[in-house]
């Protein structure tokens, strides 16, 4: 199944145009078979203070994209793209992780990415640093990521594939892909071709780590059709932490 890693829907996410019915729909029309709605999940987002309450309302809003998915045909898995406030705003994706890993850590935005790496380990998921090129070059340190990603997302011209493949394959690093879909451009074909086998977010998360090689779905920004790449990981092949 093709799977879009990286999604978002306005219940959540404010610079996302469109509901998570919608974005579900706009999935199936260029025929992924799910998507991570990955929302934003970020400081600035919690303006009364009550973290908890925000945290309740992010997981609430996958469970009501998931229950939709299963009505019209699409897998929607749970994750996460936390805005690192210590890390001048970078974007990290979590993969493998419970809902419940929000709701007990709502304030994972104000962590510095050490101690995020090794909560997210903890718990065997992954850490994916989300489009390190956007507009400027901001690539946290390697030894607390997992993988990085290519990023689709048409208005930022470019995918950056080679360079986050050179990255990916010099550090021992996952190569993920993912769409970033907010319904202010048209929705691009991409993602991860991951076994249908796969029930939960937390299955995912341990794909990714585990899985010898990745295939990823990657539409350039403008281009008309996408294309696959089949990258072999270079990673440790059990999940567990890098020594670090």
């Amino acid at each position: 199944m093709l799977v879009d890693l990286h999604a978002h829907s306005s219940g959540i996410s404010r610079c996302c145009r469109i509901p998570y019915d919608a974005v579900i729909r706009a999935a199936l029309d260029v025929g992924l078979d799910g998507i991570v709605l990955s929302n934003h999940y970020q400081r600035n987002y919690v303006c009364d203070g009550d973290f908890a309450a925000f945290a309740r309302r992010y997981t609430d809003e996958f469970r009501l994209a998931r229950a939709y998915g299963d009505t019209v045909g699409c897998k929607v898995f749970f994750g996460a793209e936390v805005t690192m406030e210590r890390h001048d705003g970078a974007h990290l994706l979590l993969y493998g992780i419970e809902e419940r890993f929000i709701e007990e850590h709502p304030t994972v935005f104000d962590l510095c990415q050490e101690e995020l790496y090794r909560m997210v380990k903890a718990v065997g998921g992954a850490v994916i640093q989300a489009h390190p090129y956007r507009r400027k070059r901001n690539l946290l340190d390697t030894r607390f990521l997992d993988g990085i990603e290519v990023n689709c997302h048409p208005l930022y011209g470019r995918s950056d594939f080679s360079d986050m493949l050179a990255i990916a394959s010099e550090n021992g690093l996952i190569l993920t892909c993912g769409g970033d879909f907010h319904a202010d451009t048209y929705r691009p074909r991409c993602g991860v071709y991951l076994p249908g086998h796969l029930r939960d977010g937390v299955e995912i998360g341990r794909y990714l780590l585990r899985a010898p090689t990745l295939k990823l779905c990657i539409q350039e920004p403008n281009a008309r059709e996408a294309y696959d790449h089949l990258y072999v990981c270079r990673t440790d092949g059990d999940g567990s932490e890098k020594d670090v």
